[in-house]
């Protein structure tokens, strides 16, 4: 799914599907895009790659028809503009806990005078000069795709204000974390912490605000998606490729 129809499968709201990539391979890329799924998560936070791996990435993805995104962990903001100029649709951002936050990841990826993206006239986004510049900056050009990730409970104390924030796209759930800081980790089928979910759902639905979560099964996804969910990751390619291996070697033992 390229950008453009992903933006309309989400204002119209349709769900989509992608999973996230550890693995600094090309090739695993294509074959994510391939198998058909919508998008790719490309991680900069916890993938085994930086900045400078993105390129191929991101080509892969393109070509096999996936969506590209990255997550930017906060620690490398000056990232998110390099991975926008390499051809992102869009940007995860990380352990947002409040309005001021998430605005603060939007403006990353917009131009003076609504942000402090910085601008260059050939990057591989403007495909090396052969795009003008000023398709970025006019006033209907199609701006990067900002999931914010709501991670922890202390999010939900400010989660009016961050559903509030102008030019989100996703307010993103990490059962990890949120779950962890319960006190619950991993327990992501626990009530309370389907009670912690199911409240970011509803209110972001009553703000018309698109939710994402990511989920290690297809039951998984099949439940929230019938709460609500509309931008669902499953898995990585890691937890894919361990698993298909590990259960095919106890299939050869009988």
């Amino acid at each position: 799914m390229n950008a453009e129809r992903l933006r309309q499968a989400l204002a119209s709201r349709k769900v989509v599907y992608g999973t996230w990539v550890q693995t600094p391979s090309p090739e695993v890329v294509e074959m994510l895009g391939w198998s058909g799924w919508d998008f790719v998560i490309l991680d900069l936070e916890h993938g085994s790659y930086g900045a400078e791996g993105l390129r191929h990435l991101i080509r892969a993805a393109e070509t096999s028809n996936a969506a590209p995104f990255v997550r930017v962990p906060l620690s490398s903001p000056h990232d998110v503009g390099k991975a926008l100029d390499l051809g992102a649709v869009g940007i995860v951002t990380p352990g947002v806990t409040s309005a001021a936050a998430g605005a603060s990841a939007v403006r990353l990826t917009r131009f003076p005078p609504h942000g402090s993206r910085g601008a260059s006239p050939s990057t591989r986004q403007l495909h090396y000069s052969a795009i003008s510049f000023t398709t970025l900056t006019a006033e209907d050009a199609a701006q990067p795709l900002i999931v914010l990730q709501v991670e922890a409970r202390l999010a939900t104390t400010d989660l009016g204000g961050i559903l509030e924030v102008d030019g989100v796209g996703v307010i993103f759930i990490g059962p990890y974390d949120l779950s962890t800081s319960l006190g619950l980790p991993g327990q992501f089928d626990h009530p309370k912490v389907r009670e912690a979910i199911t409240e970011i759902v509803n209110r972001a639905e009553e703000r018309n605000v698109a939710v994402g979560i990511w989920v290690p099964d297809a039951p998984s996804a099949r439940f929230w998606v019938e709460h609500g969910v509309r931008f669902v990751t499953v898995s990585n390619n890691e937890l894919m490729l361990y698993g298909a291996a590990a259960e095919l070697r106890r299939a050869v033992d009988g």
